[in-house]
């Protein structure tokens, strides 16, 4: 029951600080007259990864027997579920809407987005076969690629003219919030996510000794479905609204976030040994990403097509239920 209770306070407060740093985010981008594909890609993108970042840096202060676990598998599973069931979530949004079944997205960013996150998460990768000092050589370099990637976003489009719908701290303020409200929502926000990080490692730690798993396969799959909540939910009410390039910047943004700064923590901070599950998540995140290159070639796709790239998450799903903990 306590289990329960820890997972289920864990995920509200994750959820909902999500969505007060999301908003918070879109009108500090407003405010600082980003463009559209920044916000999305950037802000958007920082605000929804957060949760997914708390939960292995709250795992590796913890100092707790599986935090090396629980850190490693929520940094390889992110990505992967985003990259597939997010995707796939966001096709069946686009399905869902009328008179407009096709994603619609700058090719330039998508290509931006996905070739930050591919060429970031397979030096990752490569760290595994490698000594500590050059595990440090590819956390800084992961960082400098962030950094060229963020340079890139905020040269690219025009700023957006469109205003945020109002801060949720004062939703009766019809124009510009001013500056300290946003940031008082930012620091509420941040308080909420790692409070809910740290109740959900503890949840997991719990659930793992009770149902006799690896810590590593239930941070696999456990962590990034509740941590990717936000970027789902936020790309679905953009492509209702038809906002396509902050739905997709939102989900292929965070990946980009994950694979650099995720990716140095978790190569710099832990062990860093995935495992074959690992391994396995990580490889099918890679093949992920080079189908969506594929199909956004040239900035359009049709939903249906979106939709297929969950396939990969639920076999996966599958095989680790079937095999247990055999795999490690």
């Amino acid at each position: 029951m306590i289990t329960l209770l820890l997972f289920a306070a864990g995920l509200v407060l994750i959820v909902a600080g999500s969505e007060l740093f999301t908003n918070a985010v879109e009108w500090a981008g407003f405010r600082l007259r980003l463009a559209s594909g920044a916000t999305g890609s950037l802000l958007a993108a920082w605000g929804t990864a957060l949760p997914e970042t708390v939960v292995p840096v709250v795992a590796i202060i913890s100092r707790a027997p599986a935090a090396d676990s629980v850190a490693t598998g929520a940094i390889v599973g992110a990505p992967f579920l985003l990259l597939t069931l997010g995707v796939a979530v966001t096709g069946l949004a686009v399905l869902a809407r009328r008179g407009a079944t096709e994603l619609s997205v700058d090719s330039g960013q998508a290509r931006r987005d996905l070739g930050t996150f591919f060429a970031a998460y397979t030096l990752v990768l490569i760290a595994v076969a490698l000594p500590l000092w050059l595990r440090a050589v590819v956390a800084a370099s992961v960082i400098v690629i962030y950094g060229i990637y963020v340079r890139a976003a905020l040269r690219g489009g025009a700023p957006t003219e469109e205003m945020p719908e109002p801060l949720h701290l004062l939703r009766w303020y019809a124009g510009r919030p001013p500056g300290v409200a946003i940031a008082a929502q930012l620091l509420v926000a941040i308080a909420m996510l790692i409070v809910g990080a740290e109740f959900f490692v503890r949840a997991l730690e719990r659930s793992a000794d009770a149902l006799q798993l690896p810590t590593l396969l239930l941070a696999l799959v456990l962590v990034p479905v509740a941590t990717e909540l936000p970027e789902t939910l936020n790309s679905i009410l953009w492509i209702h609204s038809r906002d396509d390039g902050l739905a997709f910047g939102n989900v292929a943004g965070a990946t980009a976030f994950q694979a650099c700064i995720g990716g140095a923590i978790g190569v710099a901070f832990t062990t860093w040994s995935p495992g074959k599950m690992g391994l396995a998540s990580a490889g099918l995140a890679l093949l992920s990403s080079c189908y969506l290159l594929v199909l956004l070639r040239h900035g359009r796709c049709r939903g249906w097509l979106l939709t297929l790239s969950a396939v990969p998450w639920i076999a996966y799903v599958v095989v680790a239920g079937v095999a247990g903990g055999r795999l490690q």
